[in-house]
């Protein structure tokens, strides 16, 4: 029996808004601005803090641009075309500014975590780079995105993927760090061993005192 996988376009499973522009340059206020989030920000693979967001002087209706934790980050331009999932407390909200567009999961058909591992699959990725434009700046226009095709299993199945992910992730951490400290611990190692050979290479070069010969002196 052949399975066939179902696939609806992006923008029937989350709401889709593209992040604020700003009319002018942005001026940076630590005490009366607005937390915003920036595609710099989003240093990180799949997390962005909204608390550790910098605050701008933003006018306008802003409300519909707010990121709040468990909304979804998708950045539009750049080499890097991939999304990540906004993360604080309950009160912590931001401002997403354009490149980034948000998407919000429809709570009773996906779960954000599992709608970012799917954006950055490598399907998803490869649909992406067929619709990219631009070659200094490389772009993902909004409709390329609204119809990016993802199959979407049940919510159970769905948990199962996000947790096998995180977990496969965090493993690949750890092997990297494990890699790391075997490095030092090899350098140590090679290290010791030089000093050590150098020490007994000094201690051999040393000149030895000469026994008196038996016939000195005759």
């Amino acid at each position: 029996m052949i399975y066939r996988q179902k696939y609806v376009p992006l923008a029937d499973v989350c709401d889709i808004q593209s992040g604020f522009t700003a009319r002018s340059a942005l001026v940076e206020d630590r005490v009366g601005g607005i937390p915003a989030v920036q595609l710099g920000d989003l240093r990180g693979d799949i997390e962005v803090p909204l608390a550790s967001a910098s605050r701008f002087k933003l006018d306008g209706k802003l409300d519909r641009y707010l990121v709040s934790p468990g909304d979804v980050l998708f950045r539009s331009r750049g080499e890097k075309n991939t999304a990540v999932i906004a993360v604080g407390d309950a009160g912590d909200q931001a401002i997403a500014l354009l490149p980034l567009i948000v998407l919000r999961a429809h709570a009773d058909v996906v779960l954000p975590e599992f709608l970012m591992w799917l954006i950055n699959q490598p399907e998803a990725q490869r649909y992406l780079d067929s619709c990219a434009r631009g070659t200094n700046l490389r772009m993902i226009p909004r409709d390329c995105l609204d119809k990016l095709p993802v199959s979407i299993p049940d919510l159970v199945i769905q948990k199962l993927v996000v947790e096998v992910s995180r977990l496969a992730a965090k493993e690949a951490s750890l092997l990297r760090e494990l890699a790391q400290k075997k490095e030092e611990f090899t350098s140590f190692a090679l290290l010791r061993q030089v000093r050590n050979a150098q020490l007994h290479g000094n201690e051999a070069g040393h000149p030895v005192a000469r026994q008196p010969s038996k016939h000195a002196g005759k």
